[in-house]
């Protein structure tokens, strides 16, 4: 702790936290089959797999509102963390695919970039990325998305090259 929170609103913080935590839990407990979910006008892929409230909130045609008139357990959660909890479902898929995107980059980073390749070669680069790739001599790929200018997509090009092997071209 280093003081730059004040206990009440630490406090109010860490309430939410768990309040969150048990809606999610909650709502992570509670399923539906798609035969149950027709029952209350919800209509689902007929594969026989269950969702849970999750799973259903994070739905663009399902509410918090919708879900609470299936399982009324649902009301107490209160009004802020229910549409917290329908924010963060919407979300959910978005997050996990950038999560995935952040451990792929975090894999890749340790690339090691072979020190006679010849950047003209790679078509795609601007000139500005290749003289300035030419100019450093990035040792892995990571060196290399750290210098100014160098794009996303230089380093996922680069990356590419880079993994193609013994067809790549050298200086």
């Amino acid at each position: 702790h280093l003081g730059c929170v004040g206990a009440e609103r630490s406090a109010a913080f860490a309430a939410r936290c768990r309040a969150l935590d048990e809606g999610r839990r909650l709502l992570a407990s509670l399923s539906l089959t798609p035969n149950r979910a027709a029952a209350h006008g919800l209509a689902l892929n007929l594969d026989g797999r269950r969702r849970n409230g999750l799973e259903l909130l994070a739905r663009s045609d399902l509410s918090f509102a919708r879900l609470n008139a299936i399982w009324p357990e649902l009301a107490t959660i209160p009004p802020q963390i229910a549409c917290q909890l329908e924010v963060d479902a919407r979300y959910a898929a978005y997050v996990d695919r950038q999560e995935a995107d952040i451990a792929a980059f975090r894999r890749d980073e340790s690339v090691r970039i072979p020190p006679n390749l010849d950047y003209r070669s790679l078509s795609g680069l601007s000139t500005e990325v290749r003289q300035k790739l030419e100019a450093v001599r990035p040792v892995t790929l990571a060196q290399a998305s750290r210098l100014e200018g160098i794009t996303p997509a230089a380093v996922m090009l680069l990356l590419a090259h880079v993994r193609r092997g013994p067809a790549r071209k050298l200086a």
